[in-house]
């Protein structure tokens, strides 16, 4: 997204200076016939091309406020993607059962695991075993920082999968979020939390017809990643894995309607997420009709070239400055039309999904009480990714 002050020469000639400088020259060319080798035939009346010019600027005006809707919609959609991300992380926080307040949980037995019918519903309700056995650690799921935000595993996102689920000594300094509930903070919440974390960043790629995996690799546990690969589409295979992962918690509470209470709240979160990425797919998968393309880059650059041989006659020597003008106020509105009805591929004028899914973790992390942040994405002379 163009984020500074003014616009880039760079961005403005990659838009419009091959095809002005076409038609500038072929205006010169026409000039230099009409004056010097006295071709009178080469001026046509003025009145169709003013006609002409007036239907297309209807039609680029129709297609570039339609070409907006979508652009506008699609940072509306990432907006919400960043409330609900934090609506989420704060039901979690806030809602989930807290430890020494619900029963014990039981491990499921090998035939309760044989019957979840997929290797990655399979690691959201299985608790690994050798997490468990480790000496002066709470139970752990495998989540890349411990209860007091130390990490698991370097921040290089290279680092091999063996080594995610390390657990480091807890520091004899706590670190606490905004209301300092560090102490009350689970590993069933916090993983939740990272895997939010990984949806963003996961739907970010998907959107961008990117690997999602070496972005999302150090917020999963390995069994869950390895699960993620057999997946078409990521970004819903985590939110499935989330909810399952949900009620295996549930199974943590005895009392019924806190249960009902509990899954009402937090499915409505997941839904909602779940239609932010259907929306989003929608504006991916369905661009606006080839018609409008087709018909108004032929039909400019008709205008254009109809353009010098009716003013010809009047303005002489002016006709390929006058040309210059008029071809980059059609050429660059066709352009930005073209440019911002998709949102999603990663351009100067896309949605700058980079950044927001960067704000989204550093938010999230905050919550758990993190202070080892990743910095937020910055503009690139004056563009935001």
């Amino acid at each position: 997204m163009i984020v500074g002050r003014s616009l880039s020469w760079r961005i403005i000639l990659r838009y419009t200076g091959i095809p002005v400088t076409v038609h500038v020259l072929f205006a010169l060319a026409i000039i230099v016939g009409y004056r010097v080798y006295d071709a009178s035939w080469m001026a046509v009346p003025a009145l169709p091309v003013t006609v002409l010019a007036a239907a297309l600027g209807v039609l680029l005006a129709f297609r570039n406020n339609s070409a907006y809707d979508r652009w506008w919609e699609a940072r509306t959609l990432w907006g919400g993607v960043v409330n609900w991300s934090r609506s989420f992380a704060r039901q979690v926080l806030t809602l989930l059962p807290r430890p020494g307040s619900t029963r014990e949980e039981l491990p499921l037995s090998e035939l309760e695991l044989a019957a979840v019918p997929s290797p990655l519903l399979r690691s959201a309700v299985d608790r690994p075993a050798a997490l468990n056995a480790i000496a002066g650690a709470r139970a752990s799921d495998g989540a890349v920082r411990d209860r007091f935000g130390q990490a698991r595993m370097p921040t290089d996102a290279k680092v091999s999968l063996e080594n995610i689920a390390v657990l480091d000594s807890p520091p004899e300094e706590q670190r606490g979020i905004i209301t300092k509930m560090v102490e009350s903070i689970t590993e069933d919440s916090r993983e939740l939390i990272y895997a939010q974390m990984g949806f963003v960043h996961a739907l970010r790629c998907h959107l961008r017809r990117q690997d999602p995996l070496p972005e999302i690799v150090r917020f999963f546990r390995p069994s869950v990643i390895e699960a993620l690969r057999e997946e078409h589409n990521i970004p819903s295979a985590i939110l499935l894995w989330m909810a399952t992962r949900l009620r295996r918690i549930y199974g943590q509470v005895s009392d019924p309607q806190k249960v009902v209470f509990l899954h009402v709240t937090m499915d409505r979160t997941l839904s909602e997420m779940t239609n932010l990425l259907g929306a989003c797919e929608r504006i991916k998968n369905t661009p606006l009709p080839r018609q409008y393309d087709i018909l108004l880059y032929v039909m400019t650059r008709a205008y254009l070239v109809l353009l010098p041989l009716g003013v010809v006659e009047e303005l002489g020597w002016l006709t390929p400055l006058v040309t210059a003008i008029i071809a980059f106020l059609f050429i660059g509105l066709d352009a930005v039309g073209r440019d911002i009805e998709t949102p999603f591929e990663d351009d100067v004028s896309d949605t700058p999904m980079t950044a927001l899914s960067r704000t989204i973790e550093i938010n999230l992390r905050q919550m758990l009480g993190e202070t080892e942040l990743p910095q937020p994405v910055q503009p690139q002379k004056g563009l935001l990714y």
